[in-house]
């Protein structure tokens, strides 16, 4: 009875701090649509290749491709990796933010703003096992402390 009062406080916790781990930087799907369309049109622009083409080698329609690029339509995962298959890039490159707003950032940018990214939730990984341990820790206090009044 009692360590399964415990695991329930410890799932409860758990449950608690990994939910506001998932809800850290989550950009809307409207973002997400917005990135992904200035992506494909700055890279199709700078490889010279006309909407008409980009969608005749991804295997898209015209129309489906040109509301991509206006956002007014979001992609499967098979469109996406045929979009980027064609556009010689991986499918992630397409959804990641351009640095200063001026399409995809040269490939050193990527690989620092990468290793900043990877860094920074490295670092929010530390802190929230910090935090979910003293947590614990403080609720199997509780808990104990509670027992032996019980007793």
């Amino acid at each position: 009875m009692i360590i399964g009062r415990i695991i329930n406080y410890v799932n409860i916790i758990f449950r608690e701090n990994m939910m506001i781990s998932y809800t850290y930087n989550v950009d809307s799907s409207q973002d997400l649509r917005q990135i992904l369309a200035q992506n494909i049109k700055t890279i199709r622009r700078s490889l010279h290749i006309s909407q008409a083409k980009l969608a005749e080698h991804a295997d898209i329609s015209l129309s489906y491709l040109n509301n991509i690029e206006r956002c007014e339509t979001w992609v499967s995962d098979k469109t996406l990796k045929s979009l980027a298959r064609t556009l010689n890039r991986e499918a992630w490159e397409l959804l990641s933010p351009a640095t200063g707003g001026n399409g995809l950032a040269t490939e050193r940018e990527a690989l620092n703003d990468r290793r900043n990214n990877i860094q920074h939730i490295a670092d929010l990984v530390v802190k929230k096992r910090e935090i979910l341990r003293h947590t614990v820790n403080q609720t199997m206090e509780d808990l104990i402390l509670e027992i032996s009044k019980e007793e």
